[in-house]
């Protein structure tokens, strides 16, 4: 407090400055409308800036939440879509049997995209009915499969995983090949083992195909941009641009297919009928 009172009696003839300055300027003001007129257009201006900052920091601090909002949306849309899908398919065939999916939405609280065996975790876990196996997406694409899960959490294995393979195939073609990360850049993956005669463009689509019991077939995975021969000349290996910003990657949405269970079972049984026929 001592200091503060040496300080101001230390300078108070700039005290007295800085007021003489604003009563002046308010004299001023008051008594004459050009300065006044002049006055209000520039507080007018001022104000307007200010409004506008707050603005756009109160929008920016809601962002997360309408991110949310915005999120469950889709999940709600997507697991319509899948919905009237189904409907259609058995009003084709009384006998169908579609697979049927349902979407949760998620947030990602850890994403790695600078190794070469990157993990994400996401706040959602068993309490919320997530399973190992499940798979996750974003809004533009593919991000990769649940491997493990606590009550709260769970443990996403992404495309930017060099342990991670999933069957993809360019749209509109029935061929399909094993989508690998090579490890480098977190913009590309390939599409590897896909046969040499199948024809393909660049900036084609890649997709999902039919051959998973996690992910519906057609989901986007990215854009083709290369191709390479592999070692074995009867494959090729095509570069792909994935859609999935991964460096950025905040809100995901969690599929169940309710039959994976089922699918799986039925496919490891026939497996094993087929080493016995061998043994035979």
């Amino acid at each position: 407090m001592r200091n503060l009172i040496q300080f101001l009696l230390k300078n108070t003839h700039w005290l007295f400055f800085f007021l003489f300055v604003f009563l002046s300027i308010t004299l001023i003001v008051n008594n004459n409308r050009f300065q006044r007129s002049k006055y209000l257009a520039i507080a007018q201006e001022v104000n307007g800036n200010l409004y506008t900052l707050s603005s756009n920091i109160e929008a920016y601090m809601d962002l997360k939440n309408k991110n949310a909002d915005l999120l469950n949306r889709i999940a709600e849309l997507e697991n319509t879509v899948y919905g009237y899908e189904r409907q259609l398919e058995l009003q084709k065939d009384t006998s169908a049997h579609s697979l049927i999916y349902t979407f949760t939405p998620a947030k990602v609280v850890y994403n790695r995209v600078s190794g070469q065996e990157n993990y994400i975790t996401l706040n959602k876990g068993s309490n919320d009915s997530v399973e190992v196996d499940m798979g996750v997406i974003s809004s533009t694409g593919i991000v990769g499969i649940i491997i493990a899960v606590s009550p709260h959490f769970s443990l996403v294995i992404p495309v930017l995983n060099a342990q991670f393979h999933l069957s993809c195939k360019v749209k509109n073609n029935d061929y399909f090949g094993s989508l690998v990360w090579d490890g480098k850049d977190p913009q590309y993956a390939y599409l590897q083992e896909l046969p040499r005669h199948v024809n393909f463009e660049i900036n084609d689509t890649v997709i999902t195909s039919s051959y998973s019991a996690i992910f519906p077939e057609g989901l986007p995975v990215g854009k083709v941009i290369d191709s390479r021969k592999q070692k074995n000349d009867d494959y090729t290996s095509l570069k792909i641009a994935l859609f999935t910003n991964f460096s950025t990657l905040t809100e995901v949405l969690i599929i169940r297919n309710i039959y994976k269970d089922e699918q799986l079972n039925l496919q490891r049984e026939a497996l094993v009928i087929r080493n016995i026929d061998k043994v035979e």
